[in-house]
C-alpha cells in the first residue's frame, strides 16, 4: 500500500489498526526520523521509556537474519502494542526482509508487534519498497524535501506557536538557506528561538540582520550568491562564491536544489510572459514570491534566458542530481561544471 498526499497526516496521527508495518523512506532523513517518532507514539505510549520500541539496524539483520521475524512475532511482556523501529542504512538484507513482510502480509494474526522501517532514498527497483507497496497489511510513505513555500509555512507556524514574530522579507531570505532537511530546519528554528528569548522580548521581529547573526549560512556565502552570479554570467564570481560556500556551510546538493527552484521560477514567469503578461505582473504572480532584493536581477534573467534554454538547463540539472547521488562521485566538481556551463551561456547572451 502506498500512502500519499493528505492521507499521510491522518495515518500518522491515527494509524489503521490492520496495518502491521510502515516503510518511511526518502531524501529527507530528518523528515523520516520525525515521522517515525510520531508513528511510534501513535502505536505506543511507552515510546520514550525503557519499555519503548525495539530498535534494530541493517547490520543487526546481517549478524542475526532471524532477528526481525522473532521480534515481530514476540509477545509483549507488559501488554499493549510493541513497536519495532528498523533503521535501514543498506539493503543487503533486502530479500530476507521482503520474505518476512510477505509472510506476515499473508498471515497477519501471527504479528504481535508493529514495524516501522526508516530508510533513505529507495529506487522503484528496491525490493523492500516494492514489497511494502504491493502488500495489503504494510504501507509505504515517501519523505521528500519540503519546498521553499512549505519551509516558509513551517517556520512561520513554529514561531507563531512561540509568540515570536518574523517578517515576510526575513522569511524569504531565510527559507532557502535551510530548506532540504527537516532536522536542519528544526535545529535552526530552535536556535533562533533561544536567541529571541522564546518570545519574552515583546514587540521584536526576527529580521534579516538577526538571521545573518544567528542562522546557519547567514554569515557566510549564501545560495542566492551562487545562483544569481551564475545566471547573470558572472563566471569568476560564481565560481568563487561556489567554492567559498562549499568551504563554509553549504554543499553541492543544497545549492543544486536552490538552482532548480530558481529555474522553475524563471520558467513559470517566462510562461506567463509568453501568454501576454508583463514581466512585472508575471513576477508578482509567482508563489512563493521573488525576494524583493532580487527582483531587478530576476527581471534581467528573464531577458537573458529563453524559455527553451531554461527547460534544457532544468533537464541538465536533473541529470546532475542523479550523478551527485552516485556513490563516490566528485560532487563539487560535477556541480561546479554545471555552474560554469550555465554561467558561460549567460555571459555570451549578456
Amino acid at each position: 500500500m502506498n500512502i500519499t498526499g493528505s492521507r499521510i497526516t491522518s495515518f500518522l496521527s491515527s494509524p489503521h489498526h490492520d496495518i502491521i508495518g510502515i516503510l518511511l523512506y526518502g531524501p529527507d532523513r530528518g523528515l523520516v526520523k520525525e515521522r517515525g517518532k510520531v508513528l511510534a507514539k501513535a502505536y505506543s505510549l511507552n515510546v520514550d521509556d525503557i519499555f519503548g520500541p525495539t530498535v534494530l539496524t541493517s547490520d543487526d539483520l546481517i549478524i542475526d537474519p532471524g532477528k526481525l521475524d522473532d521480534e515481530i512475532s514476540a509477545l509483549s511482556m507488559f501488554g499493549g502494542t510493541r513497536v519495532i523501529r528498523l533503521r535501514l542504512d543498506h539493503e543487503r538484507s533486502g530479500v530476507a526482509i521482503s520474505k518476512i513482510i510477505k509472510k506476515y502480509d499473508s498471515n497477519p494474526k501471527m504479528a504481535e508487534a508493529r514495524l516501522i522501517v526508516e530508510a533513505g532514498e529507495l529506487t522503484k527497483r528496491s525490493v523492500i519498497r516494492k514489497t511494502f507497496e504491493a502488500s495489503a497489511r504494510f504501507g509505504s510513505i515517501a519523505c521528500y524535501n519540503l519546498s521553499t513555500s512549505d519551509v516558509v509555512s513551517l517556520i512561520k507556524s513554529r514561531f507563531d506557536d512561540l509568540s515570536i514574530n518574523i517578517g515576510k522579507n526575513a522569511l524569504q531570505y531565510w527559507a532557502p538557506l535551510i530548506e532540504g532537511d527537516l532536522a536542519l530546519i528544526n535545529s535552526e528554528v530552535e536556535k533562533m528561538a533561544v536567541y529571541m528569548g522564546y518570545g519574552e522580548k515583546k514587540g521584536r521581529n526576527i529580521t534579516i540582520e538577526d538571521i545573518k547573526k544567528v542562522a546557519a549560512g547567514g554569515q557566510d556565502i549564501t545560495i542566492p550568491d551562487v545562483i544569481m552570479n551564475t545566471m547573470s554570467g558572472n563566471l569568476l564570481e560564481a565560481d568563487s562564491f561556489f567554492y567559498r560556500g562549499i568551504k563554509g556551510k553549504l554543499n553541492s546538493a543544497v545549492i543544486l536544489r536552490g538552482l532548480q527552484n530558481y529555474l522553475v521560477k524563471l520558467i513559470q514567469a517566462k510562461t506567463y510572459i509568453n501568454n501576454g503578461e508583463s514581466p512585472e505582473s508575471a513576477i508578482s504572480a509567482l508563489r512563493p514570491p521573488v525576494f524583493y532584493m532580487h527582483k531587478s536581477t530576476f527581471l534581467n534573467h528573464l531577458k537573458i534566458w529563453p524559455l527553451s534554454t531554461l527547460h534544457k538547463a532544468l533537464s541538465q540539472s536533473l541529470i546532475v542530481e542523479q550523478n551527485l547521488k552516485t556513490a563516490g562521485a566528485p560532487q563539487d566538481a560535477i556541480m561546479g561544471r554545471l555552474l560554469i556551463a550555465l554561467s558561460s551561456y549567460s555571459k555570451r547572451r549578456s
